[in-house]
């Protein structure tokens, strides 16, 4: 939840020409660039000293700041025209952030503040104070002085627990009282989120990428003396399991995000981060572990049959055995164990035994009515002997399949208080949930938001807590990324709106768009409230942290993106071929456009490792483009086509094997050797034919 605070700064005069003050906010634009173009020219020199001269400003008025010292102004005019006459560069000129401060508190250098932890036992809170004195050295060169208990210093920054429960485990304030800044936040992991909250909306840090952060100082690293800022996430479960956010990631892409679930990152298993939410047996295919072949055998059984005693006793007695050897081996229910799962696998049948399908005549379903009779039973067990622990049961495969007779409603029985159901939703990846996007019949396949959206809301019926299990990238043909970013801002509104209190977020990251998905994802669970300009606003800074400034250009190549999408309907998450997902005519015909778009980015980057992002994220663009033209500008094409087809294909295909990248979630690479006698499409995917159905 990152707000944009507003800094006044005075008018003055320099010079006697007019001042106009600046708008602190991320410095999103290069200096002196004031109507975004790409260039600094003489343009953007008129437009500076129009609005010097009091005309107006037209453009980026932070962007005329050229000397970074918080006003614009003659001097403003005369770095502009240094820079137009190759006396010197802006940025060389007057490096970034020549009149910012450092850190203050109620403008007060935070170097005169203690930090005081007031419980160290919770090792939370003391991490919390690390990462604070961290980022404050870090950011300004202060060395903060940290206390635990209590101090008689002068000025402090008191991280508390909050007693009365309200912010439950996770929530915080941050709340000026006279001289002191206190912290008060959940006892689990609250503190940790209330000090990063601290360093990206107060002191300007941005945390985009896998151990890197940004400081931005083109705003005031201030806390204001008014300040009272509550945050508490009504999202409980927040878990984002994209492959750049696991494991060694933790702190980089897990716990600066705010992410509360770690069904896949068991570094996060730790007291100084919380622990997260930790579900035994990750989600489905857990009657693999708890009613295995194995034991089906021994007890005559010839499949899962979930109406039999004896499935259910030996999934009991499996489900407490392996809580009763986690707590032996020092776990703890509440902490590194909040949630097991009790769920069938995709690709279980369900039983069609006697038993079974008088139930299912009961139930008026053929599966998940006696899916919710099974768990219910298996519950009532378990809290017996492990009363905090939640179930967890998935809506998945078979059982969230309207094929199978229950699509108006899932059966009559309820789900258990205490019972999560888990929603494996597989709607349209196109069309935003909950608008007129999608047609009643879908697509080829039958796919349709209207069915997904009756499902999820049926189920809310019957069950009183509800998790979304949430694809937004393509983790089979992975050159081809879905167009979802555009759609996440109202879908996940549509999902908590409707009830959704966690989320399980499930993808691959194969170089394009997936990562910032993640970003984005992490803060629409934190802060559902945001406005979809916020939303933008989070998707442009991203996109300049990776891209550099010319992130204009790849947003640009997005809504091309969109387009192209809108162009075939409907989209079944993440099973489409290439080109059911994107126009192939629409590629044929603006694939040169695409390839500018990226050449116009690159000349604006200024590292080494934005020009690599470029390189990677152009690669899946290429791909699609190059397959859609391979007749037309390789088999009939001129000389000179052919020519520039082969090398750009060469780079491509060297690039996907030099950098391992996923071609399929669990590949990487194109294992075919190196040929112009095909159409790259069936080089790295030679199953698919044209890449339509």
């Amino acid at each position: 939840m990152k707000r944009i605070i507003s800094v006044l700064l005075c008018l003055s005069f320099l010079m006697g020409a007019a001042v106009f003050a600046i708008p602190a906010s991320a410095m999103l634009y290069r200096k002196g660039d004031i109507n975004h173009d790409g260039t600094i020219n003489a343009m953007d020199s008129y437009l500076l000293k129009k609005g010097v001269a009091g005309a107006g400003a037209d453009g980026d008025i932070l962007a005329s700041d050229t000397n970074s010292d918080g006003t614009v102004n003659a001097m403003d005019s005369f770095v502009m025209r240094l820079h137009l006459a190759g006396n010197g560069k802006i940025d060389e000129l007057y490096p970034e952030g020549c009149g910012w401060n450092g850190f203050t508190v109620m403008g007060t250098p935070v170097g005169e503040y203690t930090v005081v932890v007031t419980d160290p036992d919770n090792a939370n809170m003391v991490f919390a104070a690390e990462e604070l004195s961290k980022y404050v050295r870090l950011g300004d060169g202060t060395v903060l002085t940290v206390e635990n208990g209590a101090s008689e210093s002068e000025r402090q920054i008191i991280l508390r627990e909050d007693e009365s429960g309200e912010m439950g485990t996770d929530g915080f304030n941050i709340k000026t009282a006279g001289d002191d800044l206190v912290i008060t936040a959940g006892a689990m992991r609250g503190t940790m989120y209330a000090v990063y909250e601290l360093l990206e909306s107060y002191f300007g840090y941005s945390f985009y990428s896998y151990g890197k952060y940004c400081l931005d100082k083109n705003m005031r690293a201030d806390v204001p003396s008014d300040t009272d800022d509550t945050q508490i996430p009504v999202v409980r479960y927040r878990c984002v399991c994209i492959t750049g956010f696991r494991n060694e990631y933790t702190e980089s892409t897990v716990i600066k995000r705010k992410l509360s679930g770690c069904s896949v990152q068991s570094s996060m298993l730790q007291a100084k981060y919380g622990y997260g939410i930790e579900r035994v047996r990750a989600n489905a295919h857990s009657f693999d572990v708890f009613i295995p072949e194995d034991d089906m055998k021994a007890a005559g059984l010839s499949k899962r049959c979930l109406s039999d005693n004896k499935a259910y006793e030996i999934c009991v007695d499996n489900m407490i055995g392996l809580l009763d050897e986690r707590v032996a081996a020092g776990s703890v229910i509440g902490k590194d164990i909040t949630e097991i799962s009790c769920s069938y696998a995709a690709d279980d049948e369900p039983c069609t035994c006697r038993k079974c399908n008088q139930v299912y005549r009961e139930e008026g379903n053929q599966h998940s009515g006696n899916l919710c009779r099974f768990v219910n039973k298996v519950h009532a067990e378990i809290i017996k002997v492990y009363p905090e622990i939640r179930v967890i049961v998935n809506a998945y495969g078979n059982a969230a399949d309207p094929s199978k007779g229950w699509h108006d409603a899932p059966g009559k029985t309820a789900l258990n208080e205490g019972i999560t159901l888990l929603y494996c939703w597989n709607g349209c990846a196109n069309h935003m949930l909950g608008t007129d996007g999608c047609s009643e019949q879908g697509n080829s396949l039958g796919v349709t938001n209207k069915k997904s959206e009756a499902d999820f809301l049926a189920w809310t019926e019957k069950c009183s807590d509800i998790y979304v299990w949430y694809y937004p990238t393509h983790i089979y043909y992975m050159l081809c990324p879905e167009p979802s970013f555009d759609n996440l801002y109202n879908d996940f509104q549509w999902f908590i709106n409707n009830g959704a209190n966690g989320f399980y977020i499930q993808g691959t990251d194969g170089g394009s768009f997936e990562s910032m998905d993640g970003q984005l994802i992490a803060d629409l669970m934190w802060n559902p409230d945001m406005t979809r300009e916020e939303y933008d606003q989070r998707m442009a800074e991203y996109l300049k942290d990776h891209y550099g400034y010319g992130w204009i250009y790849i947003r640009e190549y997005m809504d091309m993106l969109i387009e192209c999408g809108d162009l075939k309907g409907c989209v079944f998450n993440d099973f489409e071929l290439p080109f059911d997902i994107y126009s192939k005519d629409y590629f044929k015909d603006n694939y040169d456009k695409m390839c500018e778009l990226f050449a116009r980015a690159m000349d604006q980057a200024d590292t080494d490792e934005e020009i690599y992002n470029l390189e990677k994220l152009s690669v899946h663009m290429h791909f699609l483009g190059l397959s859609a033209l391979y007749e037309e500008r390789y088999v009939n094409g001129s000389d000179e086509e052919r020519e520039a087809y082969a090398a750009q294909w060469r780079w491509t295909y060297d690039f996907i094997n030099d950098n391992d990248m996923p071609i399929v979630y669990n590949v990487t690479g194109i294992s075919r050797e190196f040929t112009l006698d095909i159409n790259p499409l069936n080089q790295a995917y030679p199953e698919i034919g044209n890449g339509e159905r």
